[in-house]
């Protein structure tokens, strides 16, 4: 058998289409990182929504909803209280802990409790009718007029503070904290008081709701008096509280009368930030 061993010249179309090819294989080097590189571009991608993400969160905090002055019923945070819930209309909480509160009153409600909102969000302009009413003596503060009992701004003030907070530092204009069943504190020394309170104690933290104002201690020594009615949802207080003292100054507590013991009293390091130290 006879073998063929002419070579045929390489056609004009055979040296294109080799071109074509190594310019193709050339490009995909810059287009195809190694799986190495892909891991750290997908780490700074992380990295950087992580950064956004944090920035964003802070920046929804404003400094006006710090310190209460906001509209609840025009603020997409906020919802609206069914009636059910709550002893009067006109409730608003923060969405998430709203929607916590209810799965709080369900599972209490199989054990036999009943958990009704008194108070929840409230604005500087709500805080400062009920503050300005006991500190000039126009409301009487268990049956005292404290503006005559009192004289003195500071002592006066301190004595509001046992149970009532000065515009911008209350809790209750976060929309994160509640008041329930009663404030009154022969309440809880009946029957159906230490139930409740019972209840909560063991309970309320599966759904993310602490007492702010527990008994004072070791670890308390300022502050509020103890009000077992007040519990706040902590996965959203606790960044608020942390806000709060990261960017609010005395030159924000003012458009209230009293507000210049504020300072004197020093309210924000020993109410404000005075709590359970769960729910810093």
């Amino acid at each position: 058998m006879k073998f063929n061993t002419h070579k045929k010249k390489p056609t004009l179309q055979y040296f294109l289409v080799t071109l074509i090819i190594s310019i193709f294989a050339l490009s995909c080097q810059y287009c195809n990182p190694t799986n190495a590189d892909n891991k750290v571009d997908n780490r700074s991608a992380k990295d950087s929504s992580k950064s956004k993400s944090v920035v964003a969160k802070k920046d929804t905090i404003s400094k006006a909803h710090l310190l209460g002055k906001i509209t609840p019923s025009k603020d997409t945070n906020f919802a609206a209280i069914d009636a059910k819930y709550a002893a009067k209309s006109g409730n608003y909480m923060r969405k998430e802990a709203y929607a916590a509160f209810i799965k709080m009153f369900n599972a209490a409600k199989k054990d036999g409790i009943t958990l009704c909102i008194l108070s929840s969000t409230r604005t500087f302009w709500e805080q400062k009718g009920i503050w300005e009413g006991k500190w000039t003596g126009r409301s009487l503060y268990y049956g005292k007029n404290i503006a005559t009992s009192y004289p003195d701004p500071v002592e006066r003030s301190k004595y509001v503070l046992k149970y009532s907070s000065m515009p911008g530092t209350s809790r209750h204009h976060w929309g994160t904290d509640i008041d329930m069943n009663s404030m009154e504190l022969a309440y809880y020394k009946t029957e159906t008081g230490e139930k409740f309170y019972n209840w909560l104690t063991k309970n309320a933290a599966v759904y993310g709701f602490y007492q702010p104002y527990t008994a004072k201690d070791s670890a308390r020594t300022s502050g509020y008096e103890e009000e077992k009615w007040h519990w706040s949802y902590l996965p959203l207080s606790s960044e608020f509280i942390k806000q709060y003292k990261e960017r609010i100054t005395y030159n924000d507590l003012k458009g209230f009368e009293g507000y210049e013991t504020a300072v004197k009293i020093d309210v924000i390091k020993n109410y404000v930030l005075s709590v359970n130290s769960k729910c810093k």
